[in-house]
């Protein structure tokens, strides 16, 4: 009878177990977080050699030597003498070994020491050594070895497309990624909205990360997809709000600048990255969908109590004095008239992208602020 092979952890799951051993000191003699065959994700390995350093922080009576083998002052003869004697204040040592590649190419011993100490029995309890890319005759080494006092971990990049057989945005490795650190922060994603994210931030875990920390900061406990690409607009460098206020206001001058700069620059997201306009077309859609709720509620307010502040408060903003003042500009040109149009001119966009087949999302969206504030 064949023996099933076990499953394979994706890198999201597998680097959370790895801290929590490290957090615990339960690490083997050498930890080895070495390059995949694929593109390798630095930042796993980052956080296992992170959560190690919060273990040794809790530690007494122990020597520790955290070294970077890529900063220019790298010193080999630190390392070999770490490893080659016991401290005389200590009775325990520990060695982290950050951006190990660069010092291991140059000085390939340290990979033949790093081995023999660990084979040995004696020196450092635990030595956790990040490589990081390289094909090296020293990493080669450390790679090839099979002594059972090391332990191999390779981190991958996370998969942002979902599996044939689950074919939805939430069932890619970032999405899961994401809806499970955000459940460590008691933050719940709702469906779609992890998908979402991943579409807007890519799939760089600390990219996802920051993006989760913003949602904690907010006070959100439950994030939806609209909550992802509100934060997204805001987050965003020529944000949608400013185009939605634009088209509100009527100022299609201002509204074709916006989206003449996000068609060469990109929406600016989180960590940096930039969204294209094709991707950036949902969040302006979802910004002028936002805007005109908010806006059709405070006319319809007003029309029973003539009280802008109110309004704005039942609207369920902050009637500050930059609120205020732009909702009076809004309010001067913003009608029911007007945002019957918005509304018509949003249906037709999103017609002519996803019925239609236009490829070109900038000229969409310029004939949508064409059909909204076009003179008769």
């Amino acid at each position: 009878m064949a023996v099933a092979r076990p499953k394979q952890l994706d890198p999201g799951t597998e680097y959370r177990q790895w801290c929590g051993l490290a957090r615990d000191g339960k690490l083997p003699r050498l930890l080895l977080i070495l390059p995949p065959k694929g593109d390798e994700e630095v930042w796993f390995g980052e956080q296992v050699a992170s959560a190690a350093r919060e273990y040794l922080a809790t530690q007494d009576g122990i020597d520790i030597l955290d070294i970077d083998g890529g900063s220019a002052d790298f010193d080999a003869d630190s390392v070999d003498s770490f490893l080659n004697s016991q401290s005389l204040f200590a009775t325990r040592q520990a060695l982290i070994f950050s951006r190990a590649a660069k010092a291991i190419t140059k000085y390939p011993r340290l990979a033949e020491r790093l081995l023999e100490v660990a084979k040995s029995g004696e020196g450092p309890e635990f030595m956790v050594v990040h490589t990081g890319a390289s094909t090296s005759k020293g990493v080669k080494a450390l790679s090839a070895t099979r002594i059972k006092e090391a332990t191999k971990l390779r981190f991958r990049q996370l998969y942002s497309d979902p599996p044939p057989w689950r074919p939805e945005p939430d069932a890619s490795e970032a999405a899961q990624f994401v809806a499970a650190e955000a459940r460590l922060q008691k933050i719940t994603m709702q469906r779609g909205a992890s998908g979402s994210l991943v579409a807007l931030a890519g799939s760089r875990p600390a990219d996802l990360l920051q993006a989760i920390n913003h949602f904690s900061l907010l006070g959100l406990t439950s994030v939806g997809e609209q909550d992802v690409r509100d934060v997204a607009s805001h987050s965003a460098e020529g944000s949608a709000f400013d185009f939605a206020d634009s088209v509100l206001s009527g100022d299609s001058v201002s509204a074709l600048r916006l989206l003449t700069k996000i068609s060469r620059q990109g929406l600016r997201a989180w960590g940096g990255k930039r969204v294209s306009i094709r991707d950036a077309f949902a969040l302006l859609m979802s910004a002028v969908n936002s805007e005109v709720t908010k806006t059709a509620a405070i006319i319809e307010f007003m029309v029973h109590t003539p009280d802008l502040e109110q309004a704005i408060k039942a609207s369920g903003s902050r009637p500050s004095k930059p609120v205020i003042s732009k909702m009076q500009k809004r309010l001067a040109v913003c009608n029911a008239s007007h945002i019957n149009k918005i509304n018509a001119a949003i249906l037709q966009a999103e017609k002519n992208l996803k019925v239609e087949g236009w490829r070109d999302t900038a000229h969409i969206l310029e004939m949508f602020v064409f059909r909204v504030l076009k003179r008769k």
